[in-house]
């Protein structure tokens, strides 16, 4: 019996499945939900949840 090559776009249905592509990096970052704790001029997290100003800079926090 004689082999012939496959020709190519031919799919195999033999073989083992073809590799999945590899996923996108995660992105990092701060959750949505802590956006209004980030000062808007020095991107410092404010650690208290009431704060209205940065501890850092002193900027006033978003709302």
């Amino acid at each position: 019996m004689t082999t012939h090559p496959r020709p190519s776009g031919t799919p195999d249905h033999g073989g083992p499945a073809p590799a999945a592509p590899p996923a996108a990096p995660a992105e990092g970052g701060e959750p949505a939900c802590l956006l209004h704790r980030v000062c808007p001029d020095c991107g410092r997290l404010a650690e208290d949840p009431a704060a209205y100003h940065c501890a850092r800079c002193g900027a006033e926090l978003p709302d």
